[in-house]
């Protein structure tokens, strides 16, 4: 694994200080690392906030924010995001790739019993997003014809019968994100130098892991 894509929302605070660090403390050349947004607009530069930190740590930086592309996220070996809510927004868009598709502080965890809960909550989300799309393909015909003919109660009868298919699955996922920590990178954007701060502090201990894990020679 050499190709790391760092993703959060807007492409300009967390994801581009994520990238520049990595930049400037990885140890080989062969490792590379790009950033994105989901909901990017193109060409804007790194935040003020995020821009200060990472000068105070000589790190200099030429930015221009990008949405997330097929093209990104193809060049990309493995995908990692601030937030939970934003690698669930990736895996929608790419149910296929979700194993390459990880929140950063989720991906550089080293507890065995979280890794465990975290890799069941996987598998009951893979399971959901399965069963769906199943379901779906199963019962489009019935979809077309009771949308067409606005037969709402047969509509909320497949919903019903859908939701029941996969209550297990959403009730074991609760359940795991009850006892779950909060593996998010709070969005700095607004807020004054401090909270930049911390969010590089968050993120250079969370990359330094993530370097490590890299250069013992893990793998997806």
């Amino acid at each position: 694994m050499e190709r790391v894509l760092f993703v959060c929302t807007g492409n300009t605070c967390r994801s581009p200080m994520a990238e520049a660090i990595f930049e400037h403390k990885k140890t080989s050349e062969g490792l590379q690392a790009k950033s994105a947004g989901i909901h990017a607009a193109e060409g804007l530069p790194i935040s003020e906030g995020s821009k200060a930190a990472i000068a105070k740590r000589g790190i200099l930086e030429s930015h221009q924010s990008k949405s997330l592309s097929p093209e990104l996220f193809n060049w990309a070996e493995i995908v990692l995001t601030m937030t939970g809510n934003q690698k669930r927004a990736i895996i929608q868009q790419y149910p296929g790739k979700a194993s390459q598709i990880f929140s950063l502080k989720e991906y550089v965890l080293a507890d065995p019993e979280l890794e465990k809960k975290l890799e069941d909550h996987r598998q009951h989300v893979s399971e959901i997003d399965r069963k769906r799309s199943e379901f779906l393909q199963e019962n489009q015909d019935k979809v077309d014809k009771y949308n067409e003919k606005k037969e709402i109660s047969n509509q909320k009868q497949l919903e019903e019968e859908l939701l029941e298919l996969l209550l297990p699955h959403q009730a074991a996922i609760d359940r795991l994100e009850w006892d779950l920590p909060s593996f998010d990178i709070s969005d700095p954007f607004g807020a004054d130098h401090e909270v930049y701060e911390d969010t590089y502090k968050e993120l250079e201990e969370a990359i330094e892991k993530l370097l490590e894990k890299m250069k013992s020679g893990h793998n997806l």
